[in-house]
């Protein structure tokens, strides 16, 4: 009896001890379980954050290539817009209206500025225009032919008085380039 408790005691010992070192395992593995699953889990972000910045690199590369390819379209664009303008223009020269609007210019200018002592520059090709000019300025002004004038019109200016015009239709065709990009539809957010 002593022996059957005995051995019952230890039986009961043994069992509180393998029930105690398979708790200590199921805890240990566990913990071991937990931590190899923080480690995967903080690895996963780890890598999701790397190919987030790499897609985040990427995408920036992309768009500013593509705003790069947008600009120099529509440079190209501009360009042949303003040069099909410009040979309109250089076709309009050819034309009587051409020939009105620059005495009328002309006119509107001897109106409203003091011309003595004025120097007036003329396209090359339109010094033909200095014997009209000379009648309505009253041959008060110097009137000169500027290589520097290619599409058409006038400039008038006078030191003295500190007055500079242009009438070239060189200018009025830049002047309209800023007008252009703001209206044309082609600007580039």
């Amino acid at each position: 009896m002593i022996e059957a408790a005995v051995l019952k005691e230890a039986g009961e010992k043994a069992a509180a001890l393998h029930k105690q070192a398979d708790d200590y395992m199921a805890a240990a593995l566990k913990r071991a379980e937990e931590e190899v699953l923080r480690d995967l889990y903080n690895k996963i972000q780890e890598e999701v954050a790397d190919i987030h910045g790499a897609s985040t690199r990427s995408i920036s590369q992309q768009e500013t290539q593509a705003r790069h390819n947008l600009l120099l379209k529509r440079e190209e664009i501009t360009k042949s817009v303003f040069y099909q303008v410009r040979l309109r223009l250089q076709d309009y020269t050819q034309s009587s209206s051409y020939a009105r609007w620059m005495l009328d210019r002309a006119k509107n200018l001897a109106e409203h500025h003091p011309l003595e002592n004025s120097t007036v520059l003329l396209r090359p090709v339109d010094y033909h225009f200095a014997v009209e000019f000379d009648k309505i300025f009253g041959q008060k002004c110097h009137i000169i032919a500027d290589e520097n004038i290619h599409i058409g019109g006038f400039q008038m200016m006078n030191q003295g008085a500190g007055i500079f015009v242009d009438e070239t239709l060189d200018s009025r065709l830049e002047d309209l380039k800023p007008w252009f990009y703001s209206n044309s539809g082609l600007a580039i957010q």
